[in-house]
């Protein structure tokens, strides 16, 4: 396996739905206990059929789409990753490591066919939490190299209250990650584009991670809107970033649209923003 199975001419454009924990808050903040299993799945089923077949590759994870979704509703050609890291590490990042999610783990990911693996690391490298985050993903890099099944890493930083401190965060958590041998780098966008919108600086930012990495970089959403994650990628792009993994910021209003409508709005709203997206990276 390798990575390429996520890219079209070495371009990444994945969809990423694998959320977990988070999804249940963005579907009910008052009670995320209230959103059922099956709800989530449908959810997923609704946006792969939909979706999938204009992206490069699909984010998946072991809970609510595998093997859920493996059923012929992911389309063939279609590569996924497979997230490793267990759920509840927004509550406290720094309480433990990231871990596997119990009952699950690298040689499973492998077996169930997916292209890579991936590993979400909430990491601020001006902790001291950060060298125990690096030691954890160096062992699971490892254990994924034994395996044979590359590893996306999406290094993830957090409690980030100066947006000004934002670019050298992610230009330092680069210099630290991309050493390491990961297959490919998830990252946000360097600079807070509601903070500062200056393009030029934007552009600076995105070129200095182009050359401090020595793998491909994606560009992920966060929870903004679509209009700005377009500019941003336009910028990043330009700047030799390799691709989009685009979540929320893409299929937001989907999610929160009643089941019933739900196929009318990807069809009519967000099947044309992933075509956007998949044109500036093509």
């Amino acid at each position: 396996m390798t990575v390429a199975d996520l890219a079209h001419n070495g371009r990444f454009a994945v969809l990423a739905i694998d959320h977990r924990d988070s999804l249940r808050v963005v579907l009910a903040p008052h009670d995320p206990d209230s959103v059922t299993s099956d709800a989530i799945v449908d959810l997923k089923r609704d946006l792969v059929a939909g979706l999938a077949n204009q992206a490069t590759g699909v984010m998946l994870e072991p809970e609510y789409s595998i093997p859920q979704l493996l059923d012929g509703t992911l389309p063939p050609g279609v590569g996924f990753t497979a997230a490793l890291e267990a759920q509840g590490y927004m509550a406290d990042p720094e309480a433990a490591p990231v871990a596997l999610l119990d009952g699950w783990s690298v040689q499973a990911a492998a077996d169930c066919g997916a292209a890579a693996a991936k590993l979400l690391v909430l990491y601020r490298p001006d902790r001291p939490h950060a060298a125990a985050q690096e030691q954890a993903a160096a062992e699971i890099l490892a254990e994924c190299r034994r395996v044979g099944i590359p590893l996306l890493v999406e290094p993830l930083f957090y409690a980030l209250d100066d947006p000004s401190t934002r670019p050298q965060i992610v230009l330092d958590t680069v210099d630290r990650f991309a050493p390491m041998g990961f297959d490919v780098l998830k990252l946000p966008f360097p600079v807070d584009a509601d903070h500062d919108p200056d393009q030029p600086r934007w552009a600076a930012a995105c070129s200095e991670i182009s050359a401090r990495c020595n793998m491909p970089w994606t560009l992920l959403s966060g929870g903004g809107t679509f209009e700005s994650y377009r500019s941003q990628l336009e910028v990043a792009m330009a700047s030799g970033c390799s691709g989009f993994t685009v979540g929320r910021a893409l299929w937001g209003e989907a999610a929160l649209a009643p089941p019933g409508d739900r196929p009318a709005v990807i069809d009519d709203l967000i099947a044309p923003r992933l075509a956007a997206l998949r044109d500036m990276v093509a």
